[in-house]
């Protein structure tokens, strides 16, 4: 019995090679999108977890607790990881990484490299984690001074070779030192949250005089492995009793630890500081959602056409049903043929798959193989997948065919076994389209807020600014010698110095003042370190008071320049001309007069609201240079910035970007939303557009003989084509007015992310809905057309 089904199947795909070719790539293409997106979502929900006993470790964070606000941060102090482990059985190992956001000269054989994936690490650090290495003991690697761990890729870029044990680099700068490289490891895996080329030993530092027994510092990611993870609770209050033991009561406002789980830090944490740039939950649930979506647009599509042929199949049933078949063998043939194109879809698209993976995994930067689909949960996966399209798609079909009746469809009519009114099938078809709308808005929605970004007036210039780094201060004790050479360039319009770029990490300091009663020591405000020329070149307007000035010895030691956020906080109704108190990195209060007041601008990533910073030369540390350039030969003036950077700076490599592309970077999760959501939109639509055309298929098969009448009755063509078009209209419209608020409550949910969003615009629903609909009547356009121009002889010939 099964082998007859079996060939019934094949003849019917050889009968209707169109019919099945269409079923086939609709699925097809609904399966291939499904298994891409599932692969991308595994991706993401993999990171850290190849680790053993990950489930087990912990992150320790930190949290400053301010009267303008709490800032949490994904490091701590160097003893609280040290010290659970001595006092708390629960705590079986321990780890800590620091050091990073500078970069580092590296000299081998007198060639000099920049570093900036570069951590000091403790020695236990390569038995905690199971990173791969590939040369030397994991328990000796680090445990002296002056010793080193490459990656592959590091060691080829210093060496131009992994032979590489006992041989020496030297690290550049103030406190220049020789290591010895004692390690190789496999290039890390990208589904980690940990990244970085080298690996320093902490050694080092406490041969440099450093206890590495510091409570309130920020500098270390420090990591604790649990016997259970269920003792979280019972740590997290162990580290609240140690702190108030060991951090003054005037200071522990700013010692808040508490913990995250490790597999938790990829999708779940987004703190300031973060190793790299975390991904989001809300995401993968967008992905999800998206994956599971094309999927039902695919089933249904198979639903659609197969009861659009009903008309060409209804007199095969009947002769069936005449020759002694049952229904229950009649529901079994669909079945069979709806499991069969399933199988035949799921195969090809695996084969897709497999052709797609790579490149699309480099388009969206995820490290996506292959060999990810062999896995036992992705393999388990598509065998649902058969099963639930297979027998979910194919039921309703099944069933419907063989309800008819043979005494009327062998004569000719066609009578629908389940309801004559098609109610179910049009649902099906308006479902398709909301879902189809939805995505079209959200699409619409992502690359606006990612334009808004990308665009929006931050408030000082952000074009044509080259940034320069300016790695171990190389030309800071010439930084005005090095400024005129530059301005004497025609194409060169402005030169400044920074400590941090916008967007990147600086300094927080605290603040007081007479207008601020604060118990728990000030306020905070970014410290924003700068040279004299950066409101010019940066196009900063200084709306109240006035700019720094190089000829008042005073404004390069009391000084400051703040926002209207931080005046705001600080009560200051006129703030030009006041004294206010800052603590500087030694703990001391100094003070400084207020002598210019700037708008709020965004130095944060717009995902923030804007903090209150104040402006001022109070380090001797720029770690960058801005050189704002003309609309000329932009590389000829790199190239003349560059020769000026070697004469200045010979044993520091010339290392540019420019500050566009540096801030744009700051949203590639946006981007890598932005680009999925719209191919798959794309693909949506698409498939729904393949279930629509099976619908018109059936309405027209349905109304032939009605068409024939009325164009005996005298109708003419553009009336038979609305006659046909305006109930696909209808559904499409309905699917407007049920996508629209759907959509609307998810783009909010979504921007609620962002400080700063995009206005949900009524041109951006229309525009998707007039979309839809436009799509929709061109789908329909053909079937609609061919049977307007049909000759109606040929329909009524039989009556």
């Amino acid at each position: 019995m099964l082998k007859n089904y079996f060939l019934i199947v094949l003849r019917t795909i050889r009968k209707n090679p169109g019919y099945a070719g269409v079923n086939i790539l609709g699925l097809t293409l609904g399966i291939t999108a499904f298994l891409l997106i599932v692969l991308v979502v595994r991706y993401e929900m993999s990171y850290d977890k190849f680790h053993a006993d990950s489930d087990k470790i912990f992150r320790i964070n930190n949290e400053l607790k301010l009267s303008s606000g709490n800032y949490k941060y994904p490091n701590s102090g160097s003893a609280l990881a040290p010290t659970l482990y001595n006092e708390l059985p629960e705590v079986t190992a321990f780890t800590r990484i620091g050091g990073a956001g500078q970069q580092i000269i590296i000299e081998v054989d007198t060639e000099l490299f920049k570093e900036e994936n570069h951590f000091y690490a403790d020695s236990t650090f390569l038995e905690f984690f199971n990173f791969e290495l590939l040369r030397g003991v994991a328990s000796d690697v680090l445990d002296a001074p002056n010793t080193v761990v490459l990656t592959e890729s590091a060691a080829m870029r210093y060496f131009g070779s992994t032979d590489i044990i006992g041989k020496e680099l030297t690290v550049k700068g103030g406190n220049e030192r020789n290591y010895t490289v004692t390690g190789l490891l496999k290039d890390l895996p990208q589904n980690s949250h940990i990244q970085f080329q080298m690996l320093l030993s902490i050694e080092t530092l406490r041969s440099q005089g450093n206890g590495l027994n510091n409570w309130g510092g920020q500098g270390f990611y420090s990591y604790i492995m649990l016997t259970d993870p269920k003792f979280a609770d019972r740590v997290s209050a162990k580290m609240i009793e140690l702190r108030d033991k060991n951090v003054p009561e005037d200071n522990r406002n700013t010692v808040n630890p508490d913990l995250t789980a490790f597999e938790d830090i990829h999708l779940k944490s987004n703190l300031r500081n973060e190793i790299v740039t975390n991904g989001s939950m809300d995401v993968v649930y967008i992905f999800t959602a998206i994956a599971v979506f094309v999927l039902l647009i695919a089933g249904i599509n198979y639903m659609n056409l197969a009861t659009a042929r009903s008309a060409k199949r209804a007199q095969e049933v009947g002769i069936r049903k005449v020759l002694g078949a049952y229904k229950k063998q009649l529901v079994t043939q669909f079945l069979s043929e709806s499991i069969m194109l399933t199988v035949i879809s799921t195969l090809l698209s695996v084969g897709l798959v497999l052709l797609l993976i790579q490149p699309f995994g480099d388009y969206i930067n995820k490290s996506l193989s292959a060999d990810m689909i062999l896995n036992p949960e992705v393999i388990g996966l598509l065998i649902a997948v058969i099963v639930i399209i297979g027998f979910g798609s194919g039921f309703y079909p099944a069933l419907f065919l063989s309800a008819f009746r043979p005494a009327i469809v062998l004569k000719g009519k066609l009578i629908p076994g389940m309801g004559s009114s098609g109610f179910f099938r049009k649902a099906l078809v308006v479902f398709q389209f909301v879902i189809s709308i939805v995505m079209m808005i959200g699409t619409t929605m992502v690359y606006n807020q990612l334009s808004y970004m990308k665009n929006k007036s931050l408030g000082f210039q952000k074009d044509n600014i080259l940034v320069v780094s300016n790695t171990n201060q190389a030309v800071t004790p010439q930084l005005n010698t090095f400024k005129n050479e530059l301005i004497n360039h025609p194409n060169i319009e402005g030169v400044t110095a920074t400590l941090s770029k916008p967007g990147g990490l600086r300094p927080i300091m605290f603040v007081k003042s007479e207008t601020v009663i604060d118990d728990e020591g000030g306020l905070n405000l970014a410290g924003i370190n700068i040279d004299f020329d950066y409101m010019s070149t940066m196009e900063v307007e200084v709306v109240e008071g006035r700019d720094f000035n190089p000829q008042t010895p005073t404004d390069s030691t009391n000084a400051i320049i703040i926002n209207r956020q931080a005046a705001r906080e600080l009560n200051l109704d006129a703030p030009v001309g006041k004294m206010i108190e800052v603590r500087n990195f030694q703990g001391q209060w100094e003070k400084k007069r207020i002598i210019g007041l700037i708008d709020n601008i965004n130095f944060e990533p717009l995902q923030r609201k804007t903090e209150s910073c104040f402006y001022a030369n109070f380090l001797p540390n720029f770690q960058h240079l801005f050189i704002k350039l003309g609309d000329n030969d932009t590389n000829e003036t790199v190239q003349f910035v560059a020769s000026q950077w070697s004469k200045f700076a010979p044993a520091q490599p010339f290392e540019y970007s420019f500050l566009e592309d540096d801030l744009n970077q700051l949203y590639s999760t946006e981007e890598e939303l932005s680009q999925i959501i719209i191919y798959f939109a794309i693909l949506a639509i698409s498939i729904a557009c393949l279930g629509l055309f099976g619908l018109a298929s059936f309405s027209t098969e349905q109304r032939i003989k009605e068409i024939g009448v009325r164009k005996v009755l005298g109708a003419s063509l553009g009336q038979v084509l609305y006659l046909l078009s305006k109930d696909f209209a209808t559904l499409i419209i309905i699917a407007i007015l049920i996508a629209s608020p759907v959509a609307y409550y998810l783009a909010n949910w979504w921007l609620q992310n962002f400080a700063f969003a995009v206005n949900l615009s009524i041109t951006t629903f229309l525009f998707a809905g007039l979309g839809a609909l436009a799509i929709a009547l061109l789908t329909v356009s053909y079937k609609t057309t061919m049977a307007a121009k049909s000759n109606p002889v040929k329909a009524l010939r039989s009556e």
